[in-house]
Order: C-alpha cells, then sequence, then structure tokens
C-alpha cells in the first residue's frame, strides 16, 4: 500500500508539472539581479562576465555571457521558453560565438537564433554531424523531436583555448551526465562554468551519462582547477567552491565501491553527496562501473 501511495502521489505531482507548462509559481531572485525582461534577470559576475538565469521556469536555467576585448561567448541558450537573443545582444554588440555546455533540449533552446554555433570536436559530435550540420539524436537532446539541426560555424578541440582578446577560456570535456559535457575554465578570472556536470541539486547519470565517467571527469577538474575558482553551473544556484568537487569525488569513490545505500528515485537510486548536492543514477549504470572498477 505504501508503495502505491508513493506512485500515486508522485503521478500527481507529474501531473501538475506537466499542466504548469514548467513554471514556477514560488521564485526567488538575486538581490545583485535585475530583470531584463518578464522572464530573464540579469547579474554581473564581473564587468565583463553576465549571468543570464530564468527565474520562472522549473529548472532555473543559468547562461553565461563571457565578453573579451574583441569577441564574446555565450554558454548555453536557455530554455527556449522565451528567446534569450534580444538579452545578449543588449549586452554586447561585439561579435559572437555560441557554444553549448552539451546538446539536451533544456541547454539549446534559444540556438536557432544565433548564426556562430561552436562544437567541441568530440566523437559523439561528429558523429551526429553531416555535411557540417548537427543534430543531436535522441538520447542527447532527451525531449520529443523535432530536433535542432545546427550548422557549425567552428570545431574546437578538446582543452583548446578560445581567445577572446585578452581573455582565455579552456574547453574541458566532461563527460559523465552525457557524452558531450563540456566545462569551461577562466583561469584568469577564477571562474569554472560546469553545465550540468555540477550543481546545488540532484546531480544525474541516467539516460546516455556515466558513473565511471563522472568519477574521472571529477578527478579531472579537480586537478586542472586550483582551488580558489568559483564555479557557475546552469540551474539554481551560482558561485560554488571547491569542496563540492572533492564531495563529489569522494561521494563516487563509496557509491562505485558500494559502500553507500541509495534511496529508490523512479527507475533511479539517490545518493548523497553533501547538503547542497545528491547523486542519481540507474542500478545498472552503477553495476556497469563497479565492473569497470573491479577489471
Amino acid at each position: 500500500m505504501g508503495n502505491s501511495n508513493y506512485r500515486y502521489t508522485r503521478i500527481k505531482r507529474m501531473i501538475k508539472f506537466m499542466r504548469s507548462d514548467g513554471l514556477r509559481q514560488n521564485y526567488s531572485v538575486s538581490e545583485r539581479a535585475y530583470w531584463a525582461d518578464d522572464w530573464f534577470t540579469v547579474e554581473e559576475i564581473d564587468n565583463h562576465t553576465f549571468i543570464i538565469s530564468e527565474p520562472r521556469f522549473h529548472l532555473q536555467n543559468n547562461s553565461y555571457l563571457l565578453i573579451g576585448d574583441t569577441s564574446a561567448l555565450l554558454f548555453d541558450t536557455g530554455s527556449g521558453k522565451r528567446d534569450i537573443s534580444p538579452v545578449v545582444y543588449s549586452l554586447t554588440n561585439l561579435p559572437l560565438i555560441v557554444l553549448p555546455s552539451h546538446s539536451h533540449s533544456d541547454h539549446l533552446g534559444s540556438i536557432a537564433k544565433f548564426d556562430r554555433v561552436v562544437l567541441a570536436d568530440l566523437p559523439i559530435n561528429r558523429k551526429n554531424a553531416q555535411d557540417n550540420i548537427f543534430k543531436p539524436s535522441f538520447i542527447m537532446y532527451c525531449n520529443s523531436p523535432p530536433m535542432p539541426k545546427i550548422p557549425v560555424y567552428k570545431w574546437l578541440h578538446p582543452n583548446e583555448m578560445i581567445d577572446l582578446g585578452n581573455r582565455l577560456l579552456r574547453i574541458i570535456p566532461t563527460p559523465g551526465h552525457s557524452t558531450d559535457s563540456i566545462t569551461l575554465l577562466d583561469e584568469q578570472h577564477k571562474l569554472l562554468f560546469t553545465g550540468d556536470f555540477l550543481y546545488a541539486g540532484n546531480l544525474i547519470a541516467t539516460l546516455g551519462g556515466s558513473v565511471t565517467d563522472y568519477l574521472k571527469s571529477t578527478q579531472t577538474l579537480i586537478t586542472v582547477t586550483k582551488g580558489d575558482e568559483f564555479i557557475f553551473p546552469a540551474h539554481y544556484t551560482t558561485g560554488l567552491k571547491r569542496q563540492n568537487l572533492l564531495d563529489l569525488e569522494e561521494a563516487l569513490i563509496e557509491i562505485i565501491a558500494g559502500n553507500v545505500e541509495g534511496k529508490r528515485y523512479f527507475i533511479a537510486k539517490k545518493y548523497p553527496v553533501n547538503n547542497k548536492i545528491s547523486f542519481m543514477t540507474t542500478p545498472l549504470k552503477l553495476r556497469n562501473a563497479q565492473s569497470n572498477h573491479g577489471s
């Protein structure tokens, strides 16, 4: 009876959410942010780095506009509930390139509004590109069709430095949440932009994800950073600290070793990382990670 009541409650919540079109009735906005319109807020990290957020959307997306002396880069293009491009162009008139953190639908929302989309030159991205037109697969996009068809302005190599003019950004492949996930490191300004790889909430390695890759990517980020960076994720709270990466590494090691018991969460299980973060994966993906760990 208890399981039936639980499922019934979850189904009711899901129906209510679907009817809401993913909009939040109760939301808060950073006191440092201002409303660009009735949907987007803008917050300055510094005078050449902006957070463009969607506080009314249930995933509370954060896209990032990074500006150099000669050009600018937009990291993710929002949920698509509204067109993000007017807000972006109100903040800069420099030549702009757009780089998705990964190809899930809530990060490609306004991608068609921009001409110069660049992609990380990863095998999964090349596999889904033909004649320089990128079309994410269903597993990559994680939403119903139609998938966008994206002309690729330029392919960027893993660990390549993007030069915006006296501002360098390093592309770091960080698979785990998805095969194509990347992180951007701005070493000069001590900023790390993690997409969906790390945020304060339920981290996910289910469809298209990998627990083994999540641990390896976490260790990569710990290695390439110095420890004094602030972490800016694609959802929820921004300006996280390095300790969250260390906590994630420790938790993943324990999860893979079988020392932590997860709680059932639909088809997945949820494991604690710290008081802000949990990690969700399926039993199959965890068994694969444990098999890889033992081999």
